[in-house]
């Protein structure tokens, strides 16, 4: 199951870590103008036992929350997951526990830098290897039948196929999703009665020279500034009360949220008079860095 963390920053010096943190904003915007989005995760598909291992660890998480939430499984399901990101790995594992079909939606395509190898590997470890790598294949070759890849920049949920999708899951994904009520609003058609969704949601900053030493950096800017710094895929900053409330306003009940990295309340009290004015309140939870959602259809 996803583990739960308190995590203990250094004792943050407002100035140093406020002008860093604008100097790197300004820097990934710039990488983006320049590359693109290349880098769903902190290390490269070349790195394929890593790959493996945590493409592998991301499904057993899902399925044990899924377990959890009400005894579920993927056993004869449609799953969607939102923001697959480098490679096709969790699809293979969902349908080696019986998965029906695996339909994911990114805005930019990134498999096509992925080695084979990296399947290769990880095939050996499943049950039905045969029939899943003929499925692989087929999607690889632009013939999507139980592995459905759909790419489209403008991250559009809209043309999903109506009461077709019986799980919603993703990784570390939604905090990068430019206008999250958009999101979960043309979600919720495509999501059958009863259908859940189980996500991972990561709040802190991304990029790693500031991410441990100031994890609360993206919060201390004004949204002007914000916004000047504004390019695809970086973190929206919605916090989780607001989650909560967008998913609920959208039909959905039992909603969770189940913090899984979190910050000392002492350490919050000291850096949140130097947050943004709207992240200066308690309803705010700055102490969440990052968590679980789950939620079902009604």
């Amino acid at each position: 199951m996803f583990e739960h963390k308190m995590v203990a920053p250094p004792t943050p010096h407002r100035i140093i870590f406020h002008l860093m943190g604008m100097v790197v904003l300004a820097i990934n915007k710039l990488r983006y103008a320049v590359k693109g989005y290349r880098e769903p995760r902190p290390f490269a598909t070349s790195e394929f036992q890593k790959a493996i291992t945590y493409d592998r660890q991301v499904v057993t998480n899902w399925l044990d929350a899924l377990r959890e939430y009400g005894n579920r499984t993927v056993k004869g399901k449609t799953v969607l997951e939102l923001g697959p990101g480098a490679d096709l790995g969790p699809a293979l594992f969902l349908l080696d526990n019986d998965a029906k079909q695996y339909i994911t939606v990114d805005a930019n395509r990134l498999i096509d830098e992925t080695p084979y190898v990296l399947y290769s590997e990880l095939l050996k470890s499943l049950d039905n290897s045969e029939t899943i790598k003929s499925e692989l294949d087929k999607t690889l070759s632009g013939n999507d039948d139980r592995i459905q890849y759909l790419v489209d920049p403008k991250f559009d949920l809209s043309n999903l196929e109506k009461d077709s999708v019986d799980l919603v899951v993703s990784q570390a994904a939604f905090e990068h999703f430019s206008d999250i009520k958009q999101t979960v609003r043309d979600l919720t058609p495509v999501v059958k009665q009863g259908g859940v969704l189980i996500a991972e949601v990561d709040l802190m900053t991304h990029t790693g020279v500031v991410r441990s030493r100031d994890p609360l950096n993206i919060f201390r800017y004004s949204n002007i500034f914000y916004r000047l710094m504004n390019f695809s895929g970086i973190p929206n900053r919605v916090r989780p009360n607001e989650y909560k409330t967008i998913f609920k306003q959208n039909g959905w009940k039992d909603v969770e949220i189940i913090p899984l990295q979190e910050l000392p309340l002492e350490y919050v009290k000291t850096i949140q008079p130097q947050l943004a004015r709207r992240f200066r309140n308690k309803e705010a939870d700055m102490h969440v860095l990052t968590f679980l959602i789950r939620a079902t259809k009604a």
